[in-house]
């Protein structure tokens, strides 16, 4: 299970290789910009649509982070407090190993005799 998450990340990126590779006219093709407000229009100058598709990867790899930042502060304050948790019950252990042995008195089993 572990050598397979390496192979399928291989094949991803020599997925996205071959993607980039056999359309590089497209990545390298520029395009401007262009944003019209009733009052105003906006034209940037033109770039390469590469660093849209990286601007926007990046955008979606903030997003993500930040959409799962509640719940990895959420998971280390519960860690926290199974740990402490953890410490109690250990230190009850030693105490109760501590503790001098009482033997039982159980009752004495008759055997039957024929």
């Amino acid at each position: 299970m572990k050598s397979l998450k390496p192979m399928l990340w291989s094949v991803v990126v020599i997925f996205l290789v071959v993607v980039v590779v056999q359309n590089l006219d497209v990545f390298t093709h520029k395009e401007a910009l262009r944003l019209n407000l009733v009052i105003k229009k906006y034209k940037t100058e033109p770039f390469q649509l590469s660093f849209y598709f990286l601007g926007f990867f990046l955008i979606g790899l903030l997003l993500s982070y930040f959409h799962g930042l509640k719940e990895r502060f959420k998971a280390k304050s519960e860690i926290k407090n199974h740990l402490e948790t953890i410490r109690k019950l250990e230190e009850e252990i030693k105490v109760l190993k501590s503790l001098p042995v009482q033997k039982e008195n159980t009752p004495y089993k008759e055997t039957e005799t024929a």
